[in-house]
């Protein structure tokens, strides 16, 4: 055999042992391709299985998503019904607050209004109050002025009534005293003629010499029971007054002059009948000797 040929069979040797070798290696990987494909597909079948299960729950979620958002739309209809009440009940109480602000202010400018008008009526009120305080006060002394003025007047009327009857009695007494004075006056000119001396017509009075000087003396009045105006019957009558002590008469002296503050008669010693007159000597108009 020539080297070839042997080389030729060597080659076929080798590559018999790598065909057999590859065989059995693809022989191998065959079996396991069955196992894996058998795994995959078992895998497959479950992976479908469990892709059935989850596809059903998806569907049973869409379908529960699908019913919750028809829900939901419907409540979300019913909320923007509600929101689009709601916002038309806010409008409206917008409205009814802008208009009820208007209201308050027009309010509040009535009141301000009312508050100047009320202060104004109040402060003429009080000034009509105390105009009436002061009209009633003038009226109640007016009236007052007028009662003491009736009551005056009833009284003058009273008064002059009164002065009137007093006038007519002192008329019908002076009348009566003019005739008496008549009467007098006749009496004493017929007393007169038969050898009277006025001045020997005196008042009832009765005194002490307080002080005595040559043709003057001093009486002091200490009796007057007829209460007689003494410096008047002086200047109608310069009477005389008799002058005595224990021992008897002294003398006379004629009244010149009253003293109303020291109730003394001023007189003029005419007579002086024994010894002179001396203070503390008595005095009377009504002495008999």
């Amino acid at each position: 055999m020539s080297p070839i040929g042997r080389v030729f069979i060597v080659l076929n040797l080798l590559l018999a042992g790598m065909f057999v070798g590859f065989s059995g290696t693809y022989l191998q990987k065959q079996s396991n391709y069955k196992q894996q494909f058998e795994a995959e597909q078992k895998a497959h079948a479950d992976s479908k299985s469990a892709w059935e299960i989850e596809k059903n729950r998806l569907e049973s979620e869409r379908t529960n998503f699908e019913l919750a958002a028809t829900s939901n739309q419907t409540e979300n209809g019913a909320l923007k019904n509600q929101l689009a009440s709601a916002q038309d009940e806010v409008k409206r109480l917008t409205q009814a607050n802008n208009s009820f602000a208007a209201d308050v202010k027009s309010l509040v400018s009535a009141a301000e209004a009312n508050k100047t008008a009320t202060e104004a009526a109040f402060n003429k009120a009080e000034e009509a109050y105390k105009m009436a305080i002061a009209d009633q006060k003038t009226k109640d002394e007016a009236v007052r002025l007028k009662d003491t003025t009736l009551e005056e007047n009833r009284s003058l009327k009273n008064t002059i009534a009164a002065l009137n009857e007093t006038v007519t009695n002192k008329d019908l007494k002076i009348a009566d005293l003019m005739k008496e004075r008549s009467e007098n006056q006749l009496l004493l000119a017929v007393a007169t003629e038969k050898g009277f001396v006025p001045s020997m017509a005196a008042p009832n009075l009765s005194g002490t010499v307080t002080h005595a000087s040559g043709k003057l003396c001093t009486i002091a009045v200490t009796d007057n029971p007829g209460g007689v105006d003494i410096a008047d019957q002086i200047a109608k009558n310069k009477f005389r007054i008799a002058i005595y002590d224990a021992s008897g008469y002294k003398g006379e002296a004629v009244a010149t002059e009253y003293n109303e503050a020291q109730k003394a008669i001023l007189c003029n010693v005419i007579l002086v009948n024994k010894g002179s007159i001396s203070e503390g000597d008595k005095a009377s108009t009504a002495a008999g000797f």
